[in-house]
Order: C-alpha cells, then structure tokens, then sequence
C-alpha cells in the first residue's frame, strides 16, 4: 500500500510540474516550439489565404452555390434511378441492383485522390477552376448520352 501511495505522490508531481510548464513561458515563448509553425495571427485576422472573406452575393460564391446544389441533384438523382429502371422495367435481380448502387458512388471513394491531382497539377494556373469545368463536362457528356441514347425494350419483351 505504501509503493502504491508513493507512486501516486510521484504522478501527482509530474502532472502538476507538466500543468506548470505548460501554463507558464517556456523556452519559445509561451507556445514554445509551435509559434514557429503556427499560423501569424496578425495576417488576415488568422486566415490561411490573403483576400478577406467572400461576399456571399459574388460570382464567385454564386458560382459554388450552383456547383453543390447542381451536385445535390446528381447524387440524389442518379441512385434512385435503381428502382424504377433496373428493377421494375429491366428485371434485374436485387444484388445486381445493389451492384448498380456501389458503382454509383465508386467515384466519392476517388475524391481525396482527385483533389490532389488538381492541387499538384494546375491547369491555366488554376487549381482548381479548370479541374471543376472538366469535370462538369464529362458528366454533361455522360449525361446527355444516357439521355439520347435509346434504352432498348424491357427485359419482358424479349
């Protein structure tokens, strides 16, 4: 019993000097080595960008607004095309339609691999502008080809 209070008396000696080095100026400064690396407080009020904020009624911010409700429409749109389509009109079986579903939204699982493509590749100077605008045009294609393409009869039909 009496180890067990001695390491405790230890600990508590510890964790109250880690507390006082922590609350007082250290070597550094107060943040010691991280006010090296930290962001300047004193550019942009803290912002990680020059420019200030973005007026909600711009181009710019307009410009975003339609990209994620455009976005919105997609991705609720096309998943739900499953049923009426492939289940009802062509007669797929259930794991074929659910199949449907992952290839579906296979390409969310590429996002994080495609924003870094268009942060280390710029197009134009732009990093991000031209990746949008190609990206809005291959699915305007792939769109417009689901949409003129013809369909074929039912699956009863045949």
């Amino acid at each position: 019993m009496a180890a067990f209070v001695k390491n405790d008396m230890q600990d508590l000696e510890e964790r109250v000097s880690y507390i006082h080095s922590a609350a007082h100026d250290v070597e550094g400064g107060k943040d010691g080595e991280y006010a090296d690396v930290k962001t300047p407080g004193d550019i942009e009020d803290g912002a990680l960008a020059e420019g200030g904020a973005l007026d909600l009624c711009s181009r710019e911010a307009l410009a975003l607004f339609c990209q994620y409700a455009a976005i919105g429409v997609i991705y609720g749109l096309i998943p739900t095309l499953s049923y009426p389509i492939f289940t009802i009109y062509l007669y797929l079986e259930g794991y074929q339609t659910a199949s449907y579903g992952t290839l579906v939204t296979l390409g969310w699982s590429f996002k994080v691999v495609f924003g870094m493509l268009s942060d280390c590749f710029p197009i134009f100077g732009y990093r991000r502008k031209s990746w949008i605008l190609i990206g809005w045009t291959i699915t305007l294609i792939c769109l417009a080809v689901m949409a003129f393409y013809p369909f074929g009869e039912p699956y009863c039909n045949r």
